[in-house]
């Protein structure tokens, strides 16, 4: 098969339209551009993927553009037509509907932040300093001078001294390695190394290794440990103990495009393994083998876990 014709998977295509609306938004952001070689020359899938993003450049404004679920769909039904005025017409569906709607208003976080990372995406950043920072996927981070600001997703930080901000207080690290999480309605902190001194509206506390903290709004809550490894995704592992099915299927969502999701009846059922966050394939016939059910995968987009 020529390349032209090749069928790129569909995270792979999300990431390039990602891409795409990052830099329409940000055209002359010097280190945007850098990661976007660094993901263009990781993977030659991505080079094609960004050549036919590229073809259609200058043909819309971003204001007009649809959402990157929506053109996504479309890029995938125009891959095998070598007509460029087909893609086009193709295209011209999605724009035609909701196109009042500007594409900034529905950007995410990572769309306008120094650093941000796709979904499925980890991605060590170069600070210039002795700090060693990781984004894990789909995850936006801010730099203001010596501190870092966690927009959204997830850091990892292992440094001698840093300075970390999360949606509800300030976290300064003492040669400590530690993992900054937003959850919904609140932050997570586990430190790994050393000690992080957390300062939010509601109090202070040091929390330290092989501690974590929930920083909510309302004040500031210490963490069991639970069934999920905090660290181990920064080694490409999802590693679980004991963890609800349900619960696992959310966290291995993090790392893929679509909806995943199970049945109530077996949304109970536990399990204990590790997994690798870039085999998400592999991943799920493995549940089907610790577990008795079943994979339902109607689409790439769609993927359900039922009783076998």
């Amino acid at each position: 098969m020529s390349a032209s014709a090749e069928r790129l998977p569909q995270a792979i295509v999300c990431q390039a339209i990602e891409w795409q609306m990052r830099l329409r938004d940000h055209p002359d952001h010097a280190e945007l551009h850098a990661q976007l070689q660094a993901w263009r020359q990781r993977d030659g899938r991505h080079e094609l993927a960004w050549q036919r993003m590229r073809q259609l450049s200058g043909q819309f404004q971003a204001s007009q553009l649809p959402d990157a679920v929506q053109t996504s769909a479309l890029l995938r039904r125009a891959e095998t037509d070598v007509s460029r005025r087909r893609l086009l017409k193709l295209l011209g569906v999605g724009l035609a509907v909701g196109s009042t709607t500007l594409l900034v208003s529905k950007a995410p976080p990572g769309w306008r932040s120094d650093f941000a990372t796709a979904t499925g995406e980890r991605r060590q950043l170069d600070l210039g300093s002795d700090l060693q920072v990781t984004l894990n996927s789909n995850s936006a981070l801010d730099v203001q001078g010596r501190e870092l600001i966690l927009r959204s997703g997830e850091v990892l930080l292992d440094g001698n001294a840093w300075r970390a901000s999360c949606r509800f207080a300030l976290c300064e690290g003492q040669q400590a390695r530690a993992v900054l999480r937003e959850r919904e309605g609140y932050s997570e902190l586990h430190v790994e190394r050393g000690e992080v001194r957390v300062t939010a509206n509601s109090g202070s506390r040091t929390v330290q290794a092989g501690s974590g903290l929930a920083i909510e709004a309302g004040g500031l809550r210490e963490l069991a440990p639970g069934a999920l490894d905090p660290f181990a995704w920064s080694r490409g592992l999802l590693i679980v103990s004991d963890i609800r099915l349900d619960d696992f299927l959310a966290e291995a969502g993090r790392y893929r495009q679509g909806w995943l999701g199970c049945d109530a009846e077996v949304a109970a059922l536990r399990l204990s393994g590790v997994f690798r966050l870039d085999e998400p394939a592999l991943m799920l016939r493995n549940i089907s083998h610790l577990l008795p059910v079943r994979v339902v995968e109607r689409t790439r987009w769609w993927v359900r876990v039922a009783h076998a």
